[in-house]
């Protein structure tokens, strides 16, 4: 527990972020049709962010600046660089993933089946987006964060 303001923030900020996002999202009631177009072009802005990530990871990995030698020499600090782009490598993984499912399953179809339960079907298209919007947060600020750190390297 006698970790830093900036680690919490670096670990837990896209996450919590996200999930405030995420409610925010299901309480304003969000319809599928007004989302579809946007979450229909995640899973091609998804893996452009995949390739690209795994670039800077293989500049670190390949570069021999004073600053990168330092870094690697610093066993704990390169294992946290390593598993921090990890993380956000799968996040854009899961993310595409899970986009792709989403802007084109048809909902229409289960509406015919279960049309007694339009409300839970309703409940359940709000529950989707909300954790689409929470994986898409979370990914924006762990990109941002990633950018920095990368920079911060380079310079």
């Amino acid at each position: 527990m006698c970790k830093t303001f900036a680690y919490w923030k670096e670990q837990y900020g896209g996450i919590f972020t996200g999930i405030v996002c995420a409610v925010f999202v299901f309480w304003i009631k969000p319809e599928l049709s007004n989302w579809k177009d946007f979450i229909q072009e995640i899973p091609n802005i998804g893996m452009c962010i995949f390739g690209f990530l795994l670039t800077f990871l293989g500049i670190i990995l390949q570069g021999g600046s004073k600053t990168i030698e330092w870094m690697k020499s610093r066993e704990t600090l390169f294992q946290r660089f390593i598993s921090f782009n990890k993380r956000v490598v799968i996040l854009s993984i899961v993310l595409s993933v899970y986009a792709y499912f989403l802007g084109y399953f048809n909902f229409e179809c289960l509406s015919n089946i279960f049309k007694n339960y339009s409300c839970a079907l309703s409940i359940l298209i709000r529950l989707l987006i909300s954790v689409f919007s929470f994986l898409f947060i979370w990914l924006l600020i762990d990109i941002l964060k990633f950018t920095k750190i990368f920079y911060s390297l380079i310079k």
